[in-house]
This record gives structure tokens, sequence and C-alpha cells, in this order.
């Protein structure tokens, strides 16, 4: 079954890379679970929560009572909403799970009907050099390639000035929809596989279109202390139609990683370390940290650190492809049923950090 495992990973890399859009899937990188989060995203080796559905489905096996999830953040300083929700049960020996994730860009507004003044790029009315005063003559003007320059040309063209008129403007939304659906067995004691389907909707403005993807995963305890875990996202290329025809994918990212954890007897506690790396095939150069331009291939890093005291509170720190993540999180009794609330704050070396708040409910 490892094999067979294995052959299926390996296969969707080759076929999936194939036709791949850069960034295309960059909305499904967001992640679930402000735990998972302040700890860099390094989680694939870690998840053993109902958020494992997105990070290893195989590590659903490790949560096997009813479990209700939900997050929301406010993304770069309120820019972009974020928001999920996830229902986990077992069923015969298996765990399954439902995920639903929505990011919102809120109102955008549409100035393609704007009107402009079709000077040319001196943005004055007039021939080069012969119109009106102040004419400077530099209308794109080319004897030999553009002999009548850019004035009057129908398009708007840099140094021309635009006619603001509000009544002319039209306000529409921009939103990703994912639903995944997760499934986790366990092959023995310390061996666990997954998987995952997804069904996405896109919608910018008019335009939508609408995509499914699979993930495969797998998770190795090797000891009580140590695990491995590999989860390979949209194994296959995740296809997504536009309703204007087009069409564009999104290439596999192999999501690799490990975990660490010490026992700390005399303060009862636990302390977890955990490291993951993001491999990416669609050609990334200067979004990610470490790159063979010739190969296609990139790499981003995630680590994270937790010390969980009395099985109560969690202190976390991570580093999320070199931006600093830090957190709590705090899990009480509430008529009988266990509530874990915890918080991330995510920074940003360009825009404002996130900050994200998740809660988590047994059933």
């Amino acid at each position: 079954m490892k094999k067979t495992v294995l052959f299926i990973i390996l296969a969707g890399l080759l076929s999936g890379s194939a036709s791949a859009s850069k960034y295309a899937g960059e909305f499904m990188y967001v992640g679930a679970g402000a735990r998972a989060l302040a700890l860099g995203s390094a989680y694939s080796a870690v998840a053993d929560d109902i958020t494992a559905g997105y990070w290893n489905p195989a590590g659903l096996v490790h949560s096997r009572s009813k479990s209700l999830a939900f997050m929301h953040s406010e993304r770069f300083g309120g820019l972009i909403s974020y928001d999920y929700v996830a229902y986990s049960q077992e069923y015969g020996g298996d765990v399954y799970a439902a995920s639903l994730f929505r990011t919102d860009a809120g109102r955008i507004a549409d100035t393609s009907d704007l009107q402009w003044y079709d000077t040319g790029s001196d943005g004055v009315f007039g021939e080069d050099g012969t119109g009106a005063p102040g004419d400077s003559g530099n209308d794109d003007y080319d004897p030999a390639g553009n002999p009548s320059g850019t004035e009057g040309n129908g398009q708007w063209d840099p140094g021309e000035e635009l006619i603001y008129d509000e009544g002319r403007i039209t306000w529409s939304s921009a939103a990703d929809n994912a639903l995944y659906l997760s499934w986790g067995r366990a092959l023995s004691g310390n061996f666990s596989v997954g998987a995952t389907s997804k069904v996405i909707y896109r919608k910018l403005m008019d335009y939508s279109a609408w995509g499914v993807g699979f993930d495969v995963a797998a998770r190795w305890n090797a000891t009580d202390a140590f695990a491995i875990g590999l989860n390979m996202q949209d194994v296959f290329g995740t296809y997504m139609f536009w309703n204007t025809g087009a069409s564009e994918s999104v290439s596999p990212t192999a999501k690799l990683g490990a975990s660490f954890t010490w026992p700390v007897a005399r303060f009862h506690s636990v302390f977890t370390f955990s490291a993951d790396g993001d491999f990416r095939f669609e050609g990334r150069e200067f979004a990610s940290q470490y790159s063979i331009p010739e190969a296609g291939v990139s790499l981003d890093t995630h680590i994270g650190a937790e010390l969980l005291v009395k099985d109560t509170v969690g202190l976390r720190i991570g580093s999320c492809q070199g931006n600093m993540t830090a957190g709590l999180g705090f899990t009480v009794s509430f008529s009988g049923h266990p509530v874990s609330l915890d918080y991330a704050w995510v920074t940003h070396d360009q825009l404002d950090s996130t900050h994200r708040i998740s809660v988590g409910v047994g059933l």
C-alpha cells in the first residue's frame, strides 16, 4: 500500500505540472486553523485535529470524535476577509471531514467605462509641435514606426487625462470558494493515508469559474516522538474553467514535513517542534524563498514551535516563508464538550499583519 501511495504522488507530479498556470491556486494556500498558522504553517506532520482535512488528511485518524471548527480573519489590514468552517466524524473506522473556505475581496470598482481626453502622451491637444501652446511635441511620434502618434487613436495611453465621472463607475465583487471533502484511514498503528477532493467556484466581477482537484497524503509516526507527513496537493493538477471559455490549472505542491515532541514532565507540558517544506513545480522565482529556475522548482519553508501546558494552554511561535508568526491557544470543557480557542498573528514583509481567530468544538 505504501508503494501504491508513492506511485500516485509521483504520477501526479509528472502529469499535473504539464500545463499549469503560475499562481492560479494562490487563494488555496492560506491555511486552516489559528494553531497551525501560529506555527508558521508547519503542520503536515503535526495535524491531529479537524484541520488535518486541509494540512494532511492522513492526520484525521487522530481526531475520531465529531468536531466543528470555525475561523475568520481580516487579511492585510482588512483588505481581504477569509472564512473557514469544517465538520468531521468517524464512520466505519475511517474519519471524514468537510471543509468550506471563502476568500472575499469585497467591492471592486470597475472603471473601464470612464472617458478620457485623447491627447497623446504629452497631454495637450494638437499635432506634435504645431498645436496648442504647451504642445511638447513628444506624442510618441515616430516617422517610421508611429507616424500618427497616439493622439486621437481611440485608446487611453500614458499621459492622457481621465474624465472622472462617478456615474460611469460600477461596483462588483471578487470571491473564491472551495469545498474540501476529506478522508483518512489508519493502515497500521503508526501509518495512515488520506485524500481530499475539492470543488472550487471563483467569481471576479462578471466572470466566474468552476474547478475540481484532488490531494493525497500519508503520515508515518516513526516513534512516539517523531512523525513525518506528506500532502501532495493538487496531485493531478486542479483545473478551473471560466465562463469566457478560458481555462487554467494549478500545478501540484508537495508539502513535506517532520515533527518532534518532548514531554516536560516536571511542568506537565509537551514541547513540539515542526518544520515543513512546500515544493512547487510552476517555475516560481521571485515569489519563493528558494528556486531552481532551470528546473522550474521552488521551495518555501515553514518552522514552528509550541509549548502545551497541561493540555490547556498553548504558546506558539513560528516562521512562514521567512515571516514571523505567533499565537496563543486555550482548551476548556464546556457542558462536557472540549472547546478550543486559538489566535494567530501572521506578519508580512510588504503588507499589514493579519490576525486570525479560530474556534474548535468536540461534539
